[in-house]
């Protein structure tokens, strides 16, 4: 009695085995190329909301900013200005190119704990690129600042 033990895989379940690990393969493939698109918006939204911020401290350290244009192309007050709300619209000469938008509020909208503490006004920064808001920051500057 001659009996022979065959070992190893067949044709089939090779196959079997190369149609599962592609499918395995290209499921793989297509989260990495989401991932890489998701890390470039957060790259970018991280880019503006530095530059929001920045702006806001330039607010913050200058009483009158935008009374020395330098760096600025494009200034406006516009014209939905209130009694409330001052807002300013710009853009600074340097890269990249995006619109300003800032919100100050008039009144202050902070009780004073004593008299003789200091009034903040809130100011709001948005950053817009082809007219989609693209960031926004907020913070209080001293009265008298603007």
């Amino acid at each position: 009695m001659n009996t022979t033990k065959e070992k190893g895989f067949t044709l089939v379940e090779i196959l079997a085995a190369l149609t599962i690990l592609g499918i395995v393969f290209v499921s793989f493939m297509t989260i990495f190329s989401q991932m890489n698109v998701f890390n470039t918006r957060t790259e970018s939204k991280l880019e503006t909301i530095h530059l929001a911020k920045k702006e806001l401290n330039f607010w913050k350290e200058n009483p009158m900013p935008l009374e020395n244009n330098e760096g600025v192309l494009v200034l406006k007050k516009d014209t939905e200005s209130s009694s409330d709300f001052i807002f300013y619209t710009y853009t600074r000469q340097d890269e990249p190119k995006y619109e300003y938008r800032v919100k100050y509020r008039v009144p202050s909208d902070l009780k004073s704990f004593t008299e003789t503490s200091v009034t903040l006004h809130r100011l709001q920064i948005s950053i817009y690129e082809k007219g989609k808001e693209i960031s926004e920051t907020f913070g209080y500057v001293e009265d008298g600042a603007l």
